[in-house]
């Protein structure tokens, strides 16, 4: 079985022609021990690539005595040192590529507080991130038939918006270069084009919609027939959909479809049209599940999500810690797939809170509310208490003005029933909330949660 269509996009890629033909003809649904045995191969062939030319991954192999003939198989990778993203603070030490061989340069975006990184990228890895997102868009359905609407920045170096205007070329589908644009001109776009999917997050997509109807106009008699969500969380640990996610489907009366992906891994993990979690793509990227202590967990149980990008040679990574905790889900997916799933991001493990005897993840308090017309948006803020205990604010924006009992109740009852505490709240104007959670990236991503530890 063929895992893009017969017509044959991107076969000509320079990414393609490294690897034989039968690594991009059906391994996803090849038996496990065949997906590992060709991604061995693919491993070895990276790490060689990454230490013949790595300054950073060569003072790391002489430093901890680790030798490419004491990596014979995957579980071998675990011997390896993670890669973290302070490392890349200077990340020139990871560059491969000749200068003369760089066709493009991204910024990650920055949103963790940390100085953007540069990511330098070869002809082959623009390859790389085209079939990889001709994959992941296709995945959800997308093909030459459809008009789809990118509400992501193609400009200032960001990675994303060019990924998935390559990969909506691949598959011969009219791309809307939207970009980052106010939920009007979205709207607008919508409308003219006829736009049959839209790529963007959860949140302007709610306020695209949310504009339509304003207008006395209905985002559901669109032609709009996928939501793609990039960069927020559209469901829970057991994959149900977020009270946000319910709500777009029935605004546009169109299945949403969730994403997850990072600038410095340069890989999508999508749903497929059965939507239980985002496809690992085993000849693109190596995915781990550690623990606290850096030890591998068995699917199901939640750790860091820990990657090793394939076929990347401008600035290759090995074992790099995204920061992000999830899970695997190994079981077979409805759609015949055999590889493995990663489930939503709960959080980032830097932003790991204890709160009465809790562990909670800020996101997971915001998108608990998302999706009711009562809360307009709003942030979540950390702070210490003189004991050293975490203090946990919930500032938001309420539809019914005022902080009555009475007006915070439904609050308190969904935030028990999903997230099992409840913290202090604040009552704000949604003036408030959008220039607090909006203020670095001018409606392009927000910032939710704010550390003042």
């Amino acid at each position: 079985m063929m895992i893009y269509p017969a017509k044959g996009h991107g076969r000509n890629s320079p990414f393609l022609n490294n690897f034989p033909a039968h690594v991009h003809s059906g391994l996803q649904y090849a038996p496990a021990e065949k997906i590992e045995e060709i991604q061995t191969q693919l491993l070895l062939a990276h790490l060689s690539y990454s230490l013949s030319r790595s300054c950073f991954y060569k003072e790391s192999f002489k430093k901890n005595g680790i030798s490419l003939k004491d990596i014979r198989n995957l579980s071998d990778l675990q011997n390896l040192p993670l890669t973290d993203k302070r490392d890349l603070e200077n990340e020139k030490r990871f560059f491969c590529a000749d200068p003369r061989e760089i066709v493009d340069i991204c910024l990650t975006s920055g949103t963790s507080g940390a100085q953007a990184t540069m990511i330098p990228l070869t002809a082959t890895d623009l390859s790389r991130l085209a079939y990889n997102e001709e994959i992941a868009l296709g995945m959800a359905g997308i093909s030459s038939s459809d008009t789809l609407l990118v509400c992501a920045a193609l400009d200032r170096c960001f990675m994303a918006g060019m990924a998935y205007f390559l990969g909506g070329v691949r598959l011969s589908a009219a791309i809307v270069r939207g970009g980052s644009g106010s939920a009007a001109q979205q709207w607008e776009l919508v409308r003219r084009t006829r736009a049959t999917a839209i790529v963007g997050v959860p949140s302007l997509m709610y306020k695209i919609g949310e504009f339509a109807l304003e207008q006395k106009e209905n985002p559901a008699a669109t032609n709009v027939q996928k939501l793609i969500a990039i960069g927020e969380p559209t469901r829970d640990k057991s994959l149900s959909l977020l009270p946000i996610s319910q709500e777009l489907e029935t605004m546009w009366d169109a299945p949403i479809f969730s994403t997850y992906a990072s600038s410095e891994m340069a890989t999508t993990f999508c749903e497929c049209e059965a939507r239980l979690g985002g496809h690992i793509r085993p000849e693109i990227i190596v995915v781990e599940i550690l623990d606290s202590k850096g030890h591998p967990v068995p699917p199901g149980e939640e750790g860091e999500v820990v990657v090793t990008p394939l076929g990347v040679t401008g600035m290759p990574l090995i074992r790099f810690r995204t920061g992000d905790i999830s899970h695997l889900v190994a079981s077979r997916c409805p759609c015949g797939r055999t590889t493995p799933r990663l489930a939503p991001v709960y959080g980032r493990k830097n932003q790991m809170l204890k709160y009465k005897g809790t562990t909670i993840f800020p996101n997971a308090i915001i998108s608990a509310l998302e999706g009711d017309s009562r809360f307009q948006g709003g942030y979540v803020e950390a702070r210490r208490h003189p004991d050293g205990t975490d203090r946990v604010i919930l500032y938001a924006a309420l539809k019914e003005k005022g902080g009555s009992s009475d007006t915070l109740s439904w609050i308190k009852d969904r935030l028990r029933a999903a997230v099992r505490v409840v913290p202090e709240i604040k009552c704000i104007s949604r003036e408030e909330a959008d220039n607090k959670v909006y203020q670095f990236h001018k409606k392009r991503k927000r910032i939710t949660f704010f550390d003042q530890r």
